[in-house]
């Protein structure tokens, strides 16, 4: 899988918890090739690092201490003019199933922020899930998209599967969520 990325112009991301590690080792050594895949938190992070002029997160699932792993990535980047989306669920207070979780961490990266208006918070807050895609996205040229919820569950405990896109593929993921972004703030 690894070499098939590398060849496709995408990169392979897992969240591989302690049970599987020698197993992943073990797949790696005898399939050959270039390696073991990229790790999730660390795939994130370079992708929050990475944003110059705008930087999307989007799950339905955040957790403060992810929060606080991107936050200097978005300090860093608001302090420079550049801006930030969230988009999440269960944030407004008449929210079914409100999401303490949720809250905490974006208070967390509305703290991280230091202009008005340098962080645009959206939530789906009617009944259901709303949105369920796990995302986080730089200047329309880098992303990680996968299965991990943006909670040390997702990007250090369990089992997951997820790729870092470059360039052009990542545009049309941007535009998407700009739309859904758009829908949700028209929503509430």
């Amino acid at each position: 899988m690894v070499a098939m990325s590398l060849e496709e112009g995408w990169e392979l991301v897992l969240t591989v918890p302690a049970f599987l590690t020698e197993s992943l080792n073990e797949m790696s050594r005898d399939n050959g090739g270039p390696g073991l895949p990229l790790d999730t938190g660390r795939t994130i992070r370079h992708v929050a690092e990475s944003a110059q002029s705008h930087l999307v997160i989007a799950a339905p699932y955040l957790h403060p201490s992810f929060a606080a792993t991107v936050a200097p990535a978005l300090s860093t980047l608001t302090e420079a003019g550049g801006t930030g989306t969230v988009i999440t669920r269960a944030l407004g207070r008449s929210a079914p199933d409100r999401s303490n979780a949720n809250v905490a961490a974006v208070e967390v990266l509305r703290g991280a922020v230091s202009a008005a208006g340098g962080l645009r918070v959206c939530s789906w807050d009617e009944s259901g899930l709303g949105i369920h895609f796990k995302v986080v996205l730089a200047d329309d040229q880098l992303a990680y998209i996968g299965s991990a919820n943006l909670t040390p569950g997702g990007t250090r405990a369990h089992a997951e599967a997820g790729m870092l896109l470059r360039g052009s593929r990542v545009k049309a993921l941007s535009r998407w969520l700009h739309v859904v972004a758009n829908e949700l703030a028209r929503r509430s």
